[in-house]
């Protein structure tokens, strides 16, 4: 073989270099080098950790505190999960917005696998929303068709996705409403409402936004009661798309317009799962205004830049 190698044109020895330096799990390995420098133990949090062999290709790790072992992949989204070196191609096809048949159909596993991995994934950014937004604050809320995709007992005569609402208005029999708050350093928080109240938008979004901010709506009512506990400053916005040149809310409403075209090609996503599909957004979101947009690097690679998918999650 090594003799095989000079008669090889640059293009296939460039192709074969590319080969042999590739990581079989990079997921893995990435799992134990973040353990090793920024883990705790999953038991007493001790950082006194040390490498203590392999199992099924997982590096495992042995705390000198409490005498106890862990494997790298414990507290995080890939524990219990199989197939390690499909994972980054899963994820690959995530980022593409593949369906979860069609991801199975390219990895070769089962939908209700496909299904699994996914949602695995999703609660990894479900609550990764920030708690602090200052500054100017922009909020307004959007709306989604309200979907039951996937259940059995409907307790409703069963709609074609796409068709209209059944009555008029933004009612919350037929449209699910999602609270959205965007401040200019891009730190972006949502909710899904039960309904549209000053109590609830002041219960969900009072303690995420400093007293004395600006807050830009565009003149609904219920932001009238977080404005007086918290002293912010109100900003409405009715008429005029921008007042006193700085005061708008262009990027909130640009950001509900990707967020709705981004779902759109989802195919249809049932409301129960909408906070998960809102968080993956969320982190989409935050690597475009990173600008990690180089393209060599691999794009399930960039998924380990974002703060909350460094899976360093050990809750147990």
């Amino acid at each position: 073989m090594i003799k095989q190698v000079p008669k090889l044109d640059p293009l296939q020895k460039q192709t074969l270099s590319n080969t042999l330096n590739k990581q079989k799990y990079s997921i893995l390995d990435r799992l134990a080098k973040e353990c090793l420098t920024h883990g705790k133990c999953i038991h007493c949090e001790s950082e006194r950790l040390r490498k203590y062999g392999k199992s099924n290709d997982r590096q495992r790790f042995y705390c000198n505190d409490c005498s106890k072992t862990f494997v790298c992949t414990r507290g995080s989204a890939y524990f219990y999960q199989h197939k390690s070196d499909d994972w980054q191609k899963y994820l690959e096809f995530m980022l593409n917005r593949d369906s979860i048949r069609l991801c199975a159909k390219k990895i070769g596993i089962s939908v209700v696998t496909s299904f699994n991995w996914r949602h695995r994934y999703l609660n990894a950014t479900e609550n990764t929303y920030e708690t602090h937004l200052d500054g100017i604050v922009e909020a307004d809320e959007t709306y989604f068709r309200e979907s039951k995709k996937g259940e059995r007992k409907l307790g409703r005569p069963a709609r074609k996705r796409g068709t209209k609402a059944n009555t008029r208005g933004l009612n919350k029999t037929d449209w699910v409403a999602v609270l959205t708050a965007l401040d200019r350093n891009h730190h972006e928080y949502d909710h899904v409402l039960k309904q549209v109240t000053s109590t609830e938008i002041n219960n969900c979004l009072g303690d995420k936004i400093s007293d004395e901010s600006i807050l830009c709506t565009d003149g609904q009512p219920a932001y009238n009661q977080i404005c007086a506990e918290h002293h912010l400053h109100h900003i409405v916005l009715k008429n005029s798309r921008c007042k006193d040149g700085i005061f708008h809310i262009q990027n909130i409403n640009n950001y509900h317009s990707q967020l709705k075209q981004w779902v759109l090609k989802m195919h249809g996503v049932a409301s129960k799962y909408l906070p998960k599909y809102l968080g993956w957004f969320r982190m989409l979101a935050w690597h475009k205004y990173q600008s990690f947009t180089d393209d060599k690097i691999n794009k399930s690679e960039k998924l380990f830049e974002f703060k909350l998918l460094q899976i360093q999650q050990h809750n147990f």
